[in-house]
């Protein structure tokens, strides 16, 4: 399909080179469509995004400019530099050092074109302080710290090992002693069950606490102790020692957000207008030599030539990944990754996600997608934002949505999951996944309540609560170094609660006190690999009439591979980078488990969602993915674990950027792998057979298979009756 861009005609390379960047993602997305109908679809987006990189550098080379030697040098140190070598870069990239003039070239041009798109914004000017306050006083409503109460508590829990009647006596107790003038502190300290600081919660506001506690708090003045009340906990007496009315967070506070964002936002403007215009002055022909069956059903001719003026998005959304409330959770779990992340958003100690930023997010996301799009909410605990959130979460996607698809799934502890949660989840068709790492002994090891104390019972009966009421389940597991112990029990232990769908993930996170190697709830290699194995054959017994009656995410998403079709699950593909992480304020980040500064993409404010998803910083983390070792290309196993999940090689040192649970692949690979090449063939046999039959089904519906008898051969070449075939379908 030649393409001529102002005359300039495009190498059809560079458009088969952008196919190849975008089909991994499209293919898994668009399974429904023929392969036919998929290369068509590529070819037009992968023409567009090359045409309009053309159209750009066009208009760099038009300036002459001539840039020092030294600028085109230090570009190709820093490029040799990320390859560790000049020899590693020229073995890696397939290419011999008779390319090095044309890749200087290469550079240059992109020198050209960086300074050029600099050139087209520089009168793009930041705010003045006056404008930016203006701003300010004019959105006031986006800058609000919500009212807040410090309190403390004295807590006696009703759980396992105390009944209601036990925890209401022992707490009327010390009711006695604060009257009789034992110190509030002493008695926290002392008596509750979640001692230290004096009972002292810090401040917090509305929507971080249970709603009764809440509830008891803000009502109360300062100074002032309660009378014993009830939570779904126990049974508390609560002390208020301080109080914040709401107010707008100070000017000076949000001074130099408010100056970078605006900046941001009008410098995208200037580059999406400049780009468009050359869209509209350009002379662009596309000679059409082989045509979709979507063109044809519109009319279009075979060789016919075309002006093309403007074009549809580039690649599309299909996923997002939402943290509305931050890194913040009502759970103090021992292995937790993400609670330090706080530190990061350090402006306010509590972290919610602005209607604004929910409205704009959504918005985008709605307008680039494609005919679906999957919400995933997590955090920290999405459940904090309160069930309102989601509420006008489901309305926006609903005012924007325009008749497209969109799934919504949530990760959750599961505390404060409630009849009207379970109500709304199943409404809306909700995909929970509800952190549970199995019995309680095994759960309660490291999944504990902020207030002290473990989670197990809440867990429980929120699970059992939305079983209840149909709301679709699956349990997220995590492996660690006591739980890999009982692969069984966790699994039955599931099975029998009714949670058919399952997912394992295993830990692994450095150790803070000695960050040369993993902390000491990781799990060992060679212990997640048995329990692969044991797990793989729990699932395998399982099966009725060849076909699975549980389902296990790695696994699932593992056959994938063995079929020859893109895992649904990052970790198993070649590259990653395939999704976007929007915090609560906006800002977007290339993955879940790199949120830090060196991988922030940008804001949801200031940018564009498909941009991020497909700029220079997000791609260049996904191919972080194919950085591998020489022992992982040379693995007879990398076809299928692609080298596991980036994240895995870089938390424990000792593993030398290799993946950590890379004994474990090798271990279960070995275990398995027979009888997942057998499940592959059994399922292609099935495909196969569908195929044939949807052709017949469709002959005869057209007539052309005459009048077959039910004892005839079937036609689609099995080599039964028909009746025992296409006919028992038909």
């Amino acid at each position: 399909m030649p393409v001529i861009v102002n005359g300039e005609k495009i190498d059809d390379q560079l458009i088969k080179d952008e196919m190849g960047r975008l089909r991994p993602e499209y293919v898994r997305v668009f399974q429904d469509q023929s392969t036919e109908e998929q290369e068509a679809q590529l070819r037009e987006w992968a023409t567009e995004n090359v045409i309009e990189r053309v159209l750009i550098q066009q208009e760099a080379k038009k300036e002459n400019r001539i840039f020092p030697e030294e600028l085109v040098e230090e570009a190709y140190s820093r490029l040799m530099e990320k390859y560790g070598s000049e020899d590693k870069f020229y073995q890696q990239s397939g290419v011999t050092k008779d390319y090095k003039e044309a890749l200087k070239q290469d550079l240059e041009l992109k020198i050209r074109v960086d300074q050029f798109l600099a050139e087209i914004t520089k009168n793009v000017k930041k705010l003045s302080v006056d404008k930016a306050k203006k701003y300010y006083q004019e959105n006031i409503d986006q800058f609000q710290i919500p009212e807040m109460v410090r309190a403390a508590h004295i807590v006696k829990n009703v759980d396992a090992a105390n009944t209601e009647e036990q925890a209401f006596k022992a707490i009327k107790e010390i009711e006695e002693e604060l009257k009789k003038g034992r110190s509030f502190e002493e008695l926290a300290d002392e008596k509750s069950d979640c001692p230290g600081n004096g009972g002292d919660l810090g401040f917090f506001h509305r929507g971080e606490m249970v709603q009764a506690f809440e509830e008891k708090v803000f009502s109360m003045e300062i100074g002032e102790t309660s009378d014993v009340f009830k939570t779904e906990f126990g049974f508390h007496i609560a002390k208020v020692f301080g109080k914040k009315s709401e107010k707008p967070a100070g000017f000076d506070v949000v001074k130099e957000n408010i100056i970078n964002q605006l900046y941001e936002d009008a410098r995208t403007k200037r580059l999406e207008d400049y780009v468009d215009e050359l869209k509209k002055t350009a002379t662009i022909v596309i000679k059409q030599e082989r045509i979709s069956p979507i063109e044809k059903a519109a009319g279009h001719k075979h060789n016919a030539e075309r002006k093309t003026e403007s074009f549809q998005p580039r690649k599309q959304l299909n996923s997002l990944l939402v943290k509305p409330a931050g890194p913040d959770c009502n759970m103090g779990c021992t292995y937790c990754f993400y609670l330090e992340k706080a530190e990061l958003f350090n402006e306010t100690k509590i972290h919610r996600m602005s209607e604004d930023v929910l409205q704009e997010m959504t918005r985008q996301a709605m307008k680039q997608c494609g005919e679906h799009i999957n919400f995933g909410w997590q955090g920290g605990e999405p459940t904090l934002m309160g069930l309102e959130f989601f509420e006008k979460a489901i309305q926006f996607q609903q005012q924007y949505g325009n008749g497209k698809s969109v799934g919504n799934g949530l990760q959750t502890n599961g505390i404060l999951i409630d009849k009207k949660w379970a109500e709304f989840l199943k409404k809306y068709n909700f995909l929970v996944g509800l952190s549970l790492d199995g019995p309680e002994h095994i759960h309660n090891k490291y999944r504990h309540l902020r207030a002290g104390g473990g989670s197990w019972n809440r867990v429980m009966d929120s699970a059992r609560l939305m079983l209840d009421h149909n709301v679709s389940v699956n349990a997220l597991s995590v492996v660690t170094d006591y739980s890999v112990q009982f692969p069984e029990e966790i699994y039955n232990f599931h099975k029998e609660l009714g949670l058919n769908f399952m997912q394992f993930i295993p830990c692994v996170e450095t150790d803070p006190v000695d960050p040369k190697r993993s902390a000491l709830f990781s799990v060992l290699p060679e212990q997640y690999g048995s329990f692969l194995c044991s797990v793989f054959d729990l699932w395998m017994a399982d099966f009725k009439d060849n076909k699975p009656t549980t389902s296990i995410r790695y696994f699932d998403s593992i056959l994938y591979n063995y079929v020859g079709l893109p895992a649904p699950e990052c970790t198993l593909l070649p590259l990653c980078g395939i999704y976007t992480v929007i915090e609560h304020n906006g800002d977007v980040f290339a993955c879940d488990f790199f949120v830090e500064p060196k991988w922030k993409l940008g804001n949801v404010m200031n940018d564009k969602l498909v941009d991020l998803l497909n700029s220079e910083k997000q791609n260049e983390f996904g191919g972080l993915k194919a950085d591998l070792q020489e022992l992982c290309k040379e693995c007879e196993w990398l076809k299928y674990c692609r080298g596991g999940c980036t994240k895995d090689r870089i938390r424990d040192p000792r593993d030398n950027n290799v993946s950590h649970f890379c004994q474990s692949y090798k271990m279960f690979f070995s275990h398995a792998n027979s009888r997942l090449e057998q499940l592959a063939t059994n399922w292609k046999v099935e495909q196969d057979k569908l195929a044939r039959q949807q052709k017949v089904k469709e002959a005869i519906s057209r007539g052309e298979m005459g009048n077959i008898g039910r004892n005839d051969p079937c036609p689609c070449g099995s080599g039964k009756k028909f009746k025992k075939c296409c006919g028992a379908i038909i």
